[in-house]
């Protein structure tokens, strides 16, 4: 793991707003995650893509000791938001790693579907490997079995276009991430972005990389293009306030309060650079391990 800060150096060293272009490395070589094997076996055209690396989170000396007791916690008939299952048995708390993928979002064919790494019965899944498991319409499981049994025989790529936006959030120098989001947004999904969310307008496209040492970054990279906008500056201006809103009412959450970090969002550092604009969040060491006591002591009393 990195070591203390280093998260939130990186982090502000690659502050550009522009795409950027990676050298190729001798990792390129290493066998592939279980992330981005599901990756491959998306259908295409994914808008939303939520990944949670929960073995790193799991591993982590400072928040993974909170992070296992809170997803073990999960089970019962709880809900999650956005998630196309109930948490019946909590099964993301013996996953390696989810990832869910939203298509038609803002449309009436809006649809979701999950892919979780772990080797255990989920209940309700499909399984499309020894180590994975889909859940989710039938119709859009279906496509993720077939996209398997291909990959059995030969190998599948993910597309580009998402890997290169998946990217453009992450740090030079970073070894992986806890959390990552990507967006790619139809005009329907941004309106639809903003009502959910109350933001007065959403991005076209959205990067985000997260990570945990002994400090958290969070790196926010949002597109503000909008085809039918030319003043490419005003857009970005519009969307950096309302990004800067967005991280002000977050810091509002009972639940933020409670963890005792609610500035490291109002204090995000906000970059514009053409139609992107960066927000960075940085939690410190010291507020990290308050946030984890105090995390520690509301699991121990009411869920």
């Amino acid at each position: 793991m990195p070591s203390s800060r280093s998260l939130a150096v990186v982090a502000l060293v690659a502050c550009g707003g522009g795409a950027k272009t990676t050298a190729p490395t001798v990792a390129a070589a290493r066998p592939p995650t279980a992330i981005e094997r599901i990756l491959t076996l998306l259908p295409d055209g994914a808008q939303v893509v939520v990944e949670l690396d929960l073995a790193r989170l799991r591993g982590n000396a400072v928040v993974g000791p909170v992070a296992t007791r809170a997803l073990a916690r999960l089970g019962g008939d709880a809900h999650l938001p956005g998630l196309p299952f109930a948490v019946m048995g909590s099964p993301l708390a013996s996953a390696d790693a989810f990832v869910i993928a939203a298509y038609g979002v803002g449309t009436d064919e809006a649809a979701s579907v999950a892919v979780l790494a772990t080797k255990g019965e989920v209940p309700g899944s499909v399984r499309l490997a020894p180590d994975l498991v889909a859940i989710g319409p039938e119709a859009w499981v279906g496509q993720l079995e077939a996209r398997a049994a291909i990959a059995d025989r030969s190998p599948l790529a993910a597309s580009k276009e998402l890997l290169a936006l998946r990217d453009h959030a992450m740090p030079q120098g970073a070894t992986g991430a806890v959390l990552r989001v990507t967006a790619r947004l139809s005009f329907d999904a941004r309106v639809a972005l903003a009502r959910d969310t109350g933001l007065p307008t959403a991005p076209a496209r959205l990067s985000v990389w997260a990570d945990v040492a002994d400090d958290i970054a969070i790196v926010v990279d949002a597109d503000a293009a909008d085809p039918g906008d030319h003043a490419a500056k005003d857009a970005a201006h519009r969307l950096a306030v309302a990004l800067h809103g967005a991280f002000v009412s977050l810091a509002g959450d009972p639940m933020i309060r409670a963890l005792g970090v609610p500035n490291s969002l109002e204090d995000a550092r906000l970059i514009a650079k053409g139609t992107w604009v960066r927000a960075i969040v940085a939690i410190g060491p010291r507020h990290l391990a308050r946030a984890v006591e105090r995390a520690n002591e509301l699991l121990g009393g009411a869920s």
